[in-house]
């Protein structure tokens, strides 16, 4: 892999890991498009990994106040997530979450493998999360202000089995896993940051799985250019997100896969 075809995927990458649009889908699509005869799986886990990073950053104060409430300390700063304030219904809100997605992930993954390459079914996946995401806009239009911990626990194994359903490429782990959240009435601000703290397991969970990819090929120099050009534009892509999902304007990334669905059957 070139310098040049390691900076265009790992800034697809770090745009679309959080944006709702497939960041799987995005990487076989221009893969395709850039010269990649197949797709380099090594590489996409380091980059995966590094919007894993850019996830503890921008959420490290959250984090460290949902830790801090696990022990019984209250933050020093009033202003943080609603998850601190009930720490252990949403450590266990993840938790059941994580486990369909580990168990669809572990069934599942050698068989996607090979959909990386096929833009059709990637163009299909592509039209199914603009599908889903037009409902979830038209729903969240009617208002949704429900906190997430407020639900029964079918809720969080709902999202959970929609996050392991987008190990297809094409099928965004942040467009199901909100749209989940969102379909039911979850206020926008839990179901973005619920979505981006549950990709932490989801994403390690994967690096693990292809460690011997990595380890086999070695850190080249285009694979370290890629880890921090993805965790540099992924932190400023989480901010978009948030912004994007509390402003109801989730069609229009509905839009913008509805015509990325045309491109990759007519390049397939």
């Amino acid at each position: 892999m070139s310098w040049v075809q390691a900076f265009i995927l790992a800034l697809i990458q770090g745009l679309t890991e959080f944006l709702p649009v497939s960041s799987s889908g995005h990487l076989a699509l221009f893969g395709k498009i850039i010269g990649l005869k197949k797709p380099d799986i090594a590489f996409d886990v380091v980059i995966h990994l590094a919007t894993l990073f850019a996830v503890l950053i921008y959420y490290r104060k959250d984090i460290i106040a949902i830790i801090l409430s696990l022990f019984g300390k209250k933050p020093e700063e009033e202003k943080f997530s609603n998850f601190a304030e009930r720490p252990y219904r949403f450590l266990l809100f993840g938790i059941l979450a994580t486990i369909p997605t580990g168990i669809i992930g572990l069934f599942l993954k050698d068989k996607v493998e090979s959909f990386h390459s096929n833009l059709h079914i990637v163009g299909l996946c592509f039209f199914i999360t603009a599908i889903f995401l037009f409902v979830a806009w038209k729903i969240q239009q009617k208002g949704n202000s429900n906190p997430l911990l407020n639900y029964g626990l079918w809720l969080p194994i709902l999202i959970g089995i929609a996050q392991g359903i987008a190990i297809m490429p094409g099928i965004s782990r942040s467009g199901a896993t909100i749209t989940a959240a969102l379909i039911f009435g979850v206020c926008a601000e839990d179901s973005a940051e619920f979505s981006f703290l549950l990709s932490i397991p989801a994403i390690l969970g994967a690096f693990i799985l292809e460690f011997k990819d990595i380890s086999h090929t070695g850190f080249t120099m285009p694979y370290i250019l890629g880890f921090f050009v993805a965790l540099i534009v992924g932190v400023y892509s989480i901010k978009l997100v948030e912004i994007v999902v509390k402003k109801l304007k989730l069609h229009y990334f509905s839009f913008y896969l509805f015509v990325l669905a045309v491109i990759s059957f007519l390049i397939g």
